[in-house]
């Protein structure tokens, strides 16, 4: 349980807002098709995210605060979803002082 939370106090600039329509917006997806990419923030970077048929622990909204939208519109995700792990995560962050 302590690396849990010391992850989560790592990911400091993650999106904490779930409740409110800064990120993500609190409306159907309007993209043609709907939801052509989905896109999430870690550490203040966006990264990708995709559909999934179950949450991982880090974007279930009952454990994190992770927040995805559609690319496009900036509609909130709400089914299941998880962070792409082919995409290279921006480590940049690890080397910035407080």
């Amino acid at each position: 349980m302590r690396g849990l939370r010391k992850l989560y106090k790592t990911l400091k600039g993650t999106h904490h807002a779930p409740d409110d329509d800064t990120f993500a917006k609190g409306a159907p997806c309007r993209c043609s098709p709907n939801w052509p990419a989905l896109e999430s923030t870690a550490n203040g970077y966006t990264v990708r995210a995709l559909p999934s048929a179950h949450y991982s622990i880090m974007t279930n909204p009952d454990v994190g605060t992770f927040v995805a939208r559609c690319t496009g519109c900036h509609a909130r995700y709400l089914s299941p979803w998880i962070i792409d792990t082919t995409d290279t995560m921006p480590y940049a962050w690890a080397r910035e002082t407080d």
